[in-house]
């Protein structure tokens, strides 16, 4: 891998790899309807993600510049790892919103 490409690739799985543990923390606080935390830690591991997402665009610009990027495993990995946790905050989202709306069924149910 070109030495200049290093920087960026790790930027990308690690602050991918913090965004998921945010995740994993955010999904964890709605199954005990601490929602506020749940909402800090979506939007901690959404700021890590931006991290990501400026280090491949670095990548990105560089090559639409005619520079070389070079399609190494590592880039791949990170590249792939970026886009899971994507999706996985897509999904860790929509389950908090139902967390809040159960929590707030139950709590309705419970007033009755």
């Amino acid at each position: 891998m070109i030495e200049h490409n290093v920087a960026e690739v790790m930027t990308i799985m690690t602050s991918s790899t913090q965004a998921h543990d945010l995740l994993e923390q955010a999904l964890a606080a709605a199954k005990i309807d601490d929602f506020v935390l749940a909402q800090q830690q979506l939007q901690a591991a959404d700021t890590a993600l931006t991290d990501a997402h400026n280090a491949q665009t670095t990548l990105l610009t560089r090559e639409a510049r005619g520079q070389t990027v070079p399609m190494t495993l590592l880039l791949i990995h990170a590249q792939d790892h970026l886009m899971s946790t994507v999706t996985y905050r897509d999904a860790v989202s929509e389950l908090i919103t139902l967390y809040q709306k159960i929590a707030g069924l139950l709590a309705k149910n419970a007033a009755e």
